[in-house]
Order: structure tokens, then C-alpha cells, then sequence
């Protein structure tokens, strides 16, 4: 009885796993539905969405190049795929998409954040990309995957952290468009970054 006692005294005063330590950048930017769905079954709670048709292969190349761009100015960027571990310190986070829809050409790009706070970087970005999108630009937060982002949970940024939906892809005429546009869509969300941390 008395070494169960013991026993017990032993695993309660042993000490607590330490708390993830949390990662400094700049920048964080992370391809959505990138990894799926082999990371799926590492975050259980999480549905494990494929995407649109044809996202999980686009959105890499935008994050790939947008980071290049970020590092070359001499910004530190922790380029993630669509599920990762740990929580990060940054100024700015994007998560890249591209929407569909079972009604093509039904919506367009879009822009999602959790709280007001990102609202200037939501503005800035829409101010910019809608000089190039020549198509339907949605409401912030239309849905509330965007307002709810999961990835909005690991991160803490000061300046803004967006979902940023840069188009229709089950839409063929915006496929079409968005196809031949990949590595200029990352400058300008390389650009719109650079843009909303010198504001600061």
C-alpha cells in the first residue's frame, strides 16, 4: 500500500512537459492544403480538405516563390505547408489559397481574417490585387472558414494575418487567367507584405 502511495506521490510532482517554444520571423507563409493528405493524420482534429482541384499543386509555387522574394529583401520567413506544428511571432502571416465551388463562377477572391486588427492588411490587399483581378472580388470573411481560420490559432501577428483567396479555380475562365499569373501574383503578395510591415 505504501509504495502505491509512493508511486502515485512520484507521477503527480513530476514535472509537466515544457510548453512548445514559440518561433520568431518576420514573415510566416504557408501554402494551403500543401502536404495533404499525408499530414492528416498527425492533426486528427482537423477535417482533412484536399482543396480545390488543382490548389495543392499551385499554391507551393506561389509560397515558394513569395518566400524567395521576402528572403531576398532580407526578411526572415518560416515557409510552412498547411498543417504544422508549433506557434509563431511574426509581423505578417498569409495563408495562400484558391477557392472552388460547386456552382463554377460563383465566387472569386477573397480575403479572411479573425479580428479587427487585421483589417488594415485586408484593405491593403484587397487595394492591391483588385487593380489586377478582373473578377469578382467577395466580401471579407463571406464565409466562416475564413473569419475561423484554423491557422489563425498558431500565429500572432502584429501587423496582420490573412487568408488570401486569389481566385476561383473551378471557375475556367478564372482558372485560365490565374494559370499563366503564378510567380506575379506571388511578387505582389511578396510586395503587399514588404508594404504592410514598412507601414508599421
Amino acid at each position: 500500500m505504501i509504495g502505491m502511495i509512493m508511486a502515485a506521490l512520484a507521477a503527480t510532482s513530476s514535472p509537466s512537459p515544457a510548453p512548445p517554444a514559440i518561433r520568431q520571423y518576420d514573415v510566416l507563409v504557408s501554402a494551403g492544403h500543401e502536404g495533404r493528405p499525408a499530414s492528416c493524420p498527425r492533426f486528427p482534429k482537423r477535417r482533412c480538405n484536399l482543396g480545390a482541384v488543382g490548389e495543392r499543386q499551385w499554391t507551393p509555387v506561389i509560397a515558394d516563390e513569395t518566400a524567395r522574394s521576402l528572403r531576398a529583401s532580407g526578411l526572415s520567413v518560416a515557409r510552412e505547408p498547411a498543417d504544422f506544428d508549433g506557434f509563431f511571432e511574426v509581423k505578417a502571416a498569409v495563408f495562400i489559397h484558391f477557392d472552388g465551388s460547386d456552382r463554377p463562377c460563383s465566387t472569386g477572391a477573397s480575403i479572411g481574417y479573425h479580428d479587427s486588427g487585421s483589417s488594415a492588411a485586408a484593405k491593403l490587399w484587397r487595394d492591391m490585387y483588385s487593380r489586377y483581378f478582373r473578377f469578382t472580388f467577395m466580401p471579407d470573411n463571406f464565409t466562416d472558414n475564413l473569419r475561423d481560420y484554423y491557422g489563425f490559432r498558431q500565429v500572432h501577428a502584429t501587423d496582420g494575418a490573412l487568408v488570401i483567396e486569389l481566385g476561383e479555380i473551378s471557375c475556367p475562365a478564372q482558372r485560365q487567367w490565374l494559370a499563366v499569373r503564378l510567380k506575379p501574383a506571388a511578387d505582389l503578395i511578396a510586395d503587399f507584405i514588404r508594404q504592410l510591415i514598412a507601414k508599421k
